[in-house]
């Protein structure tokens, strides 16, 4: 402690040394905002010399025979408790949580090593050898070791780190790892920090949801408790567990069945889809709507399910007279899609009709052009919802929306579904009789010049000039009492399935 040199015998050293480790010594604080110490301290050996005596105490690789995958599952050894009991581990987090925030973009480079000390201590810490200890500790412990994991997601990194990061994280098994933490080890109040960890994860490697999947389809703990925490009280739990399958429903549809196993219910009364588009808390039902429409973005079994579910169709038409303009915009993207799908029941469809409608003048731009596409969705059901859609004045509403809503996304989502809809001789003769043909050229013919800044012309015009060569050869005949015969097909017509 002195710098003193002293000269030992063989037999005074391990007394000498046991007294140095279990003499009480002072704890040096450093002064608030002394930078110069916490850079030092973040870039020191020291720092690193830390990571390495709590790895050993934990016990980190101890259990690795030669050989073993970097994933691979043996039974862990306890951690000496002699040298750093459990609290001071939560005393050293917070310290690592301290040197993070202090030092972030310092520290950051130990994230991105899957074999570093950081993390597979991070890694040891969130193992069920680990986490079998003091039940008191195991939610605090999980918690700072996800705020640790947390930083490259909160801070402004370059893509290329981040991606070197989230590979780390995924290569140490750790996305895995946490759903057996909060299946196991964690109430609902402390799993929304895990959960959120996972949403980003997922979102930014789908290698991730592979993991996750293989880890549910091995697990029925991890099943049930992605169901359950669908209807927990935390309003950050739900919807950052809705947030996460819906990314999977609209980046992995080959892992449709996985999330089919969470979303079916005991009973046909009990549909976890169904009460979810009724929560009180309108960040619920607009997920819950979001994530249907991914769901039937894809011609596997769930369209189908619609059939067996009434229940579940009618909450979602229900939606889209909802207060909440984010609810709206989301029910109308789920219409649209189950508008697309042959197995989805016609009559139920029928009454999202007039809702549709009155949605082409919605506040939000993006309702608009969902309820446009719904309606030349809904189209390819010509020959039970044809009549319905006349009277609804459909035809009359979109070509009203593709002259004049001041939004070109809107404008444009109403000529691809008049396109869609034009492929019906009865539509086309009303249109014809809206003078549809002179609005559509005068429409085009504002689209030829490039928009503002240089950029090529808008595609709505593309869509404006396509409607126009299917009417003109209409239009140049009507006056002559020869029959209408439509204009040849066009491949561009149909309307595709929304994608967002």
């Amino acid at each position: 402690q002195h710098g003193v040199a002293l000269e030992l015998r063989r037999e005074e050293i391990l007394p000498v040394v046991t007294n140095a480790v279990r003499a009480p010594a002072e704890v040096w604080v450093g002064d608030r905002g002394d930078v110069a110490a916490e850079q030092g301290f973040a870039t020191s050996e020291l720092w690193s010399v830390v990571w390495h005596c709590v790895a050993a105490v934990l016990r980190v690789g101890s259990d690795r025979a030669a050989g073993d995958p970097p994933g691979a599952d043996r039974p862990t050894a306890e951690p000496d408790w002699n040298l750093l009991s459990p609290q001071g581990t939560l005393l050293f987090l917070s310290l690592a949580l301290f040197v993070f925030t202090r030092e972030s973009h310092r520290c950051l480079p130990q994230l991105t090593q899957s074999h570093g000390v950081l993390m597979v201590t991070l890694k040891r810490l969130l193992s069920p050898g680990f986490l079998n200890g003091d039940p008191e500790l195991v939610p605090a412990v999980v918690v700072q070791a996800c705020q640790l994991l947390c930083f490259p997601f909160a801070l402004d990194v370059d893509g290329d780190t981040l991606a070197l990061v989230v590979e780390a994280v995924r290569d140490a098994q750790i996305p895995a790892q946490l759903l057996q933490v909060c299946s196991h080890h964690l109430p609902f109040s402390y799993a929304e920090l895990p959960m959120s960890l996972l949403c980003h994860l997922v979102v930014s490697d789908e290698q991730v949801i592979d993991q996750m999947v293989r880890e549910a389809a091995a697990s029925e703990y991890v099943v049930a408790f992605l169901t359950s925490a669908l209807f927990s009280d935390s309003l950050t739990l739900t919807a950052d567990l809705l947030s996460l399958l819906t990314h999977v429903a609209r980046a992995c549809p080959e892992h449709l069945p996985f999330l089919q196993r969470i979303l079916r219910g005991s009973s046909v009364a009990d549909q976890p889809l169904t009460r979810l588009l009724g929560h009180q808390r309108h960040l619920i039902r607009a997920k819950t709507c979001n994530l249907l429409g991914n769901l039937l973005r894809h011609g596997h079994d769930f369209p189908q399910a619609l059939q067996s579910q009434p229940a579940l169709l009618e909450s979602l038409l229900g939606c889209l007279a909802d207060q909440e303009e984010s609810v709206r915009r989301a029910a109308t993207f789920a219409v649209g899609n189950a508008a697309y799908h042959e197995s989805c029941p016609a009559g139920t469809l029928g009454r999202a009709v007039p809702s549709l409608t009155r949605l082409l003048s919605d506040v939000q731009a993006r309702t608009r052009c969902n309820a446009a596409s719904a309606l030349g969705n809904l189209g390819r059901r010509w020959a039970e919802l044809g009549d319905l859609l006349m009277e609804s004045r459909a035809p009359h509403l979109l070509l009203e929306v593709a002259c004049g809503d001041l939004r070109e996304s809107v404008r444009e989502g109403a000529l691809v579904a008049l396109r869609a809809l034009s492929q019906h001789p009865g539509i086309q003769q009303v249109l014809l009789s809206l003078r549809a043909a002179e609005k559509l050229a005068i429409l085009a013919s504002s689209g030829l010049q490039p928009a503002v800044g240089g950029n090529l012309r808008p595609s709505s015009a593309r869509h404006c000039e396509k409607l126009l060569r299917l009417l003109t050869p209409l239009r140049s005949t009507s006056g002559s009492g020869a029959g209408n015969t439509p204009g040849p097909p066009d491949p561009d017509r149909s309307v595709a399935l929304h994608q967002r």
